[in-house]
C-alpha cells in the first residue's frame, strides 16, 4: 500500500486528516457555541423566571432556584485525552420549559394548559448538529484512513 497519500476535506479543502488535538478544540468550540446560543434563547424567552427564587418553606426551605438565563454550564467528558462527549447543566425548571410541562401537567398536553413550550435547548443543539455531525466525521474518517493506510499525509 502506498504511504504517502493525501487526503483533501471536501467541506474545508484542508489536506491532511483531523488530529487529535484539533478534533479536541474544534469539540470544546462547538460546546462553548451550543452553550452561549442556549443562553441567548432561553435570555429570549418571555415568560420565566424574572429573579432567582429562595424557598420560605415547604420541602424545598432554603433552596435557591437560579435563573436559567445565566445559568447554563457545560462540561466536557475527556477519555485518554480525547473528546469523548458534552453534558449541559442548568437549573431543573429549564427542562420544564423546554417540554411545557409541571404542576401536574404531562408531556404532550401542553397545548391544552397555559404552559407553554420553548426550545431554547433543542432548538439550539439543532442549529449546531451540522456542525458537530461534519466534525466527528472527518476525524472518524481520519481515523479509519491512518488505520488502513498507516501514515497519511
Amino acid at each position: 500500500m502506498a504511504k504517502n497519500v493525501v487526503v483533501r476535506d471536501s467541506f474545508t479543502g484542508r489536506r491532511g486528516v483531523l488530529t487529535e488535538t484539533e478534533y479536541n478544540r474544534r469539540m470544546a468550540q462547538w460546546s462553548a457555541a451550543v452553550q452561549s446560543l442556549a443562553a441567548a434563547r432561553a435570555a429570549a424567552m418571555v415568560k420565566g423566571k424574572r429573579r432567582s427564587h429562595t424557598y420560605k418553606s415547604g420541602p424545598k426551605a432554603g433552596k435557591t432556584e437560579q435563573r436559567l438565563r445565566g445559568n447554563v454550564r457545560q462540561r466536557i467528558v475527556m477519555s485518554a485525552g480525547e473528546f469523548e462527549g458534552v453534558g449541559f447543566r442548568f437549573p431543573v425548571h429549564g427542562i420544564f420549559r423546554e417540554y411545557g410541562v409541571g404542576r401536574g401537567t404531562p408531556r404532550g398536553l401542553a397545548n391544552m394548559t397555559r404552559r407553554t413550550m420553548s426550545d431554547w435547548l433543542s432548538g439550539a443543539l439543532k442549529m449546531k448538529e451540522e456542525e458537530l455531525v461534519r466534525t466527528v466525521a472527518e476525524f472518524q474518517g481520519g481515523r479509519v484512513i491512518r488505520a488502513v493506510m498507516g501514515g497519511v499525509g
